[in-house]
C-alpha cells in the first residue's frame, strides 16, 4: 500500500461514501461499514479522489497503459476523476472507456462508451470496492472480447477483505484465477480503525 493510505482513508471517511452502522450486503453478509462511492458527488471530492488514485498509479509505475476502464456504474466517475488527476498532477493524458449495463442498438450503439477499445493494447480497471470480485470478473470477461487487449491491473478504493466459506480471501482467489494483480488504496480494517 502507498504512503498516502492513511490520508486516503481519512479523505474517504470525511465523505458521504462511508457509513458506519449495521448493514446487510448484496452477498447477504452483515457488515459494520458500508461503502458507496456514488455519494462522492462534489467537484472538490472528485478532484481529490482522482489525485489519490493518480498518485497510486504513478508511485507503482502503472501509468503505461492505453486506456482507463471504469465498470458501470461506480467505476465511471472514478475513471473520469483519475484521468483528470493524472493530467493535472503529472501531465499524463490517458483516455477513458466504460461499459453500458444495457447495450445501445441505435446511434453509435454497442456495449462501450469512450475510447475505442479495439485500438488499445493495455488497460487499467478502476473501481470502488472489492467484495467478492463479481464486477471485476464481469469487466474482464467483457474486455476479453478485444483481441490483444490485456488488463495491466485492477485498482480499487477499498478492499473489503471478505473471505469465502472455506476461509480464503476473495481477492487472493481473484488473483489466482485471473493472474491479474489487484491494488487497494485502503481496506475495511483501516476504515474501521478510524471509528475506534
Amino acid at each position: 500500500m502507498p504512503d498516502n493510505t492513511n490520508d486516503f482513508t481519512r479523505f474517504l471517511a470525511d465523505t458521504n461514501a462511508v457509513k458506519f452502522g449495521h448493514f446487510i450486503l448484496k452477498s447477504g453478509k452483515e457488515s459494520p461499514v458500508f461503502f458507496d462511492f456514488g455519494q462522492i458527488v462534489y467537484g472538490k471530492e472528485l478532484i481529490e479522489l482522482g489525485k489519490f488514485f493518480a498518485d497510486f498509479i504513478v508511485e507503482n509505475s502503472l501509468q503505461n497503459v492505453d486506456v482507463l476502464f471504469g465498470p458501470a456504474y461506480k467505476g465511471i466517475n472514478i475513471a473520469i476523476a483519475v484521468s483528470i488527476g493524472l493530467y493535472e498532477k503529472y501531465g499524463i493524458s490517458l483516455p477513458i472507456a466504460y461499459n453500458r449495463k444495457v447495450p445501445k442498438d441505435h446511434a453509435e450503439g454497442g456495449n462501450f462508451v469512450g475510447f475505442d477499445l479495439s485500438k488499445a493494447k493495455s488497460v487499467l480497471i478502476l473501481d470502488d470496492v472489492f467484495t467478492d470480485g463479481g464486477t471485476k470478473y464481469e469487466a474482464i470477461n467483457m474486455l476479453s472480447g478485444f483481441k490483444g487487449l490485456s488488463v495491466r491491473a485492477v485498482i480499487i478504493g477499498v478492499d473489503r477483505q471478505e473471505i469465502d466459506a472455506s476461509g480464503k480471501s476473495y481477492l487472493s482467489e481473484f488473483k489466482n484465477k485471473t493472474g491479474i494483480n489487484v491494488f487497494a488504496l485502503t481496506t475495511k480494517e483501516k476504515m474501521l480503525s478510524l471509528k475506534n
